[in-house]
């Protein structure tokens, strides 16, 4: 007998990041879903973050980074333009090919919804669901800057539309898509995992080589360039010549970015005058068990952060935030009362929010109780299940076009 609505969970990103975070842990709380994933990712991030779920592959020779990388690498312009048009053939082939292999799964499996977990994307899936009749939703995580690639046939083929921040439902405003229900809610924290991991606070700073003297000021996230890696190097080795105490860690690599950027920042600290007060810790599964060793966070992305998962995340884990004054960490965060925000890009006034917060123990444990607080209200799995299940009912109650 059916548990419940049958849906369909689309995720067409190639590296991990807080897509595929949050698609994962809001399913923990969805038990009267019978989920369905079709996923771009690897065989790896899979069985970590779905595991028991049934899962297809829907990898494809030509993404959406295919283009770019063309155009980065030939520049000569007659290959290049032979290059994107074989490309552009290649792709009507694929997706073609998964336009019929997607209307057979709908109906094979009987999907009542398709929930496409990266916004508009892939374009086969909503006309596939259309074909099927099934109604979509549609999670936005980014900002919508060309609003000519919302037409009126993207209003057509969605249901409903969920966006990650107000900053982000604010950027569909006058498009088509603009008249359809638009619901935010935000990514999901662990809390539970993140409360466990506080007992290895200890021995992470230990690994580290961090003393209890040190104040650990961490960035976490893909070492990409807007992400603001650079950025925080630049600001950190200024506040280490006014405290000697500060002492940088980067946990992340460059996922599915251009490692040319991460090599540019491991420059940055070698021809510093404290490189031996940098730790480079990677790509880390235990994540959570890094935020329990920092004393500050920082959240240093250049330009609108669509929401910025670190952030609630380093506040439920009882660490200071301090992060750029623009898109989601703008609506977290209450400026001097759970964290301190800062314009974007700006060295010096990130260097000054690093060095007033370290250099303040009582505003720093302030800060870190309020976030940690704020966090556990507004953050829960649950919360954010709860109103995704609201809104598959909603669409449910409605009678099929």
């Amino acid at each position: 007998m059916s548990k419940g609505p049958r849906v369909l969970y689309v995720d067409y990103s190639l590296g991990f990041g807080g897509a595929v975070k949050s698609l994962a842990l809001t399913l923990r709380e969805l038990p009267a879903v019978e989920k369905f994933i079709l996923t771009s990712q690897d065989p790896e991030i899979v069985e970590t973050w779905f595991p028991h779920l049934r899962v297809s592959s829907f990898r494809r020779f030509i993404n959406y980074r295919t283009a770019g990388l063309v155009e980065a690498r030939i520049h000569q312009s007659s290959l290049r333009f032979a290059a994107l048009k074989i490309i552009a053939t290649a792709d009507a082939v694929v997706t073609a090919r998964n336009f019929v292999r997607l209307v057979w799964f709908l109906r094979r499996h009987r999907i009542d919804i398709v929930h496409l977990n990266n916004g508009f994307l892939p374009p086969e899936v909503l006309i596939a669901a259309r074909i099927a009749a099934v109604p979509c939703v549609v999670h936005l995580r980014d900002f919508q800057k060309d609003a000519r690639s919302l037409t009126s046939a993207s209003a057509r083929e969605a249901a409903w539309i969920i966006t990650v921040s107000d900053a982000v439902a604010a950027s569909l405003e006058d498009t088509p898509v603009a008249r359809l229900p638009i619901t935010t809610i935000h990514d999901p924290v662990d809390l539970d995992e993140i409360q466990f991991a506080a007992r290895s606070k200890d021995r992470i700073r230990k690994e580290c080589g961090l003393t209890d003297d040190d104040i650990a000021v961490g960035i976490f996230g893909r070492v990409i360039p807007w992400k603001g890696q650079l950025e925080f190097v630049r600001a950190i080795v200024l506040a280490m010549e006014l405290d000697s105490r500060i002492r940088g860690v980067i946990v992340g690599n460059e996922s599915d970015g251009d490692p040319g950027y991460f090599r540019q920042v491991r420059a940055k600290i070698e021809k510093s005058n404290f490189p031996e007060r940098f730790i480079l810790a990677g790509y880390r599964k235990n994540v959570e068990e890094y935020y329990s060793a920092m004393d500050i966070v920082v959240h240093a992305s250049i330009t609108p952060e669509p929401f910025g998962m670190v952030v609630p995340e380093a506040m439920a884990a009882g660490c200071a935030v301090i992060a750029s004054d623009a898109g989601g960490p703008r609506e977290v965060i209450e400026q001097g009362i759970d964290g301190v925000l800062v314009p974007p890009g700006e060295i010096d006034a990130l260097s000054s929010a690093i060095l007033r917060v370290a250099s303040d123990k009582s505003l720093r444990l302030r800060m870190a109780a309020a976030g940690k607080l704020q966090a556990r209200t507004r953050f829960g799995i649950a919360t954010s299940a709860a109103k995704i299940s609201e809104i598959y009912a909603a669409i449910l109650s409605q009678p099929r076009q």
